[in-house]
């Protein structure tokens, strides 16, 4: 078997799509709706057309992940929603902007267009619902296309982040993947590329790679005795590299890394006030996105002192 590890990200896309369908995250709409409309008007303003369809849902990885249950309900919900997806918008690929529904979406999607068996039983289920999965439509995530238009984001910037330490957190979920990836998952450096290209300066902080610790495992099976003194370590190698900003590309990442600063507070670490947002968010202010759009409201960590830096208030 010759496939190879890390690919470049026209081999990995092909041409940039005019259209594409945009996965939401059941988590990016209940706690940051502005992860999902900033990556919206970002796309907007680099001449991608984004679809969205009401009667998707929940890529039900987080239940799976649990063992709530078998992996058959799973695969069939999977199957509805990439179903939904082909027959009403034909030949628009999926793009996810949560490491979570990436993930899951890929995995499940192989196991589907692998096994004939589990396909059949996922399309004798969904089609009573008039729903069928043919396996055409493919999966990717969001950042993988910010980094193909990366020259295009890099000529749109009106406002440069000038001074901004900006530090990454790209997710064990994207950087667990094996072959036709962007980057080496052991050294990813695709990230602080597009920080540059936004003006803002990358930090390289020891514990970037670290997982933030939650998602499944904070809501539903380890104990905040286990999970906040890893979010600790992860945050103290951050501020001793002096961050000022931390992004994600994870709507459940961003709930444990911005939620539990408080938290972490309350346990006598930190603290640590580093405000955390999406990626496509950090891009939305450099292009010129309004900053109300960007949802950052619903931050626990106030972005405030951040747009005051870059000469940027809450109204604009």
């Amino acid at each position: 078997m010759n496939i190879q590890r890390v690919i470049t990200p026209r081999e990995r896309i092909g041409k940039v799509p005019d259209k594409l369908f945009l996965f939401r995250s059941c988590t990016g709409s209940m706690e940051y709706p502005g992860t999902e409309n900033g990556i919206k008007e970002v796309l907007k303003i680099l001449g991608v057309e984004v679809v969205m369809d009401p009667d998707q849902t929940c890529c039900s990885g987080y239940i799976l992940t649990c063992s709530g249950y078998k992996p058959e309900p799973a695969l069939a919900v999977t199957a509805r929603n990439l179903g939904l997806v082909e027959q009403r918008y034909d030949g628009l690929d999926v793009y996810a902007f949560c490491n979570g529904c990436f993930g899951y979406l890929s995995e499940l999607t192989h196991i589907l267009n692998q096994s004939q068996s589990y396909k059949d039983m996922s399309n004798q289920l969904v089609g009573q619902w008039g729903y069928h999965y043919q396996g055409k439509a493919r999966i990717f995530h969001v950042q993988e296309l910010y980094y193909q238009l990366i020259e295009k984001i890099r000529e749109k910037v009106v406002h440069p982040l000038t001074g901004l330490r900006v530090a990454s957190h790209y997710g064990c979920h994207y950087l667990a993947q094996q072959y036709g990836i962007l980057d080496d998952g052991d050294l990813p450096t695709f990230h602080e590329e597009i920080i540059e290209a936004l003006g803002g300066t990358p930090v390289f902080y020891k514990e970037r790679r670290m997982c933030c610790g939650y998602a499944v495992g904070r809501g539903f099976t380890h104990k905040e005795s286990v999970v906040q003194p890893h979010l600790a370590r992860k945050f103290d190698s951050a501020k001793e590299e002096g961050v000022e900003l931390m992004t994600t590309v994870c709507p459940g990442c961003n709930v444990a890394l911005d939620r539990e600063q408080i938290k972490l507070a309350e346990r006598g670490f930190g603290p640590y006030d580093i405000p955390v947002i999406d990626l496509g968010q950090l891009i939305g202010l450099a292009l010129g996105v309004p900053v109300w759009k960007l949802g950052f409201n619903a931050n626990t960590i106030p972005v405030d002192g951040i747009l005051s830096k870059l000469g940027l208030g809450k109204g604009d």
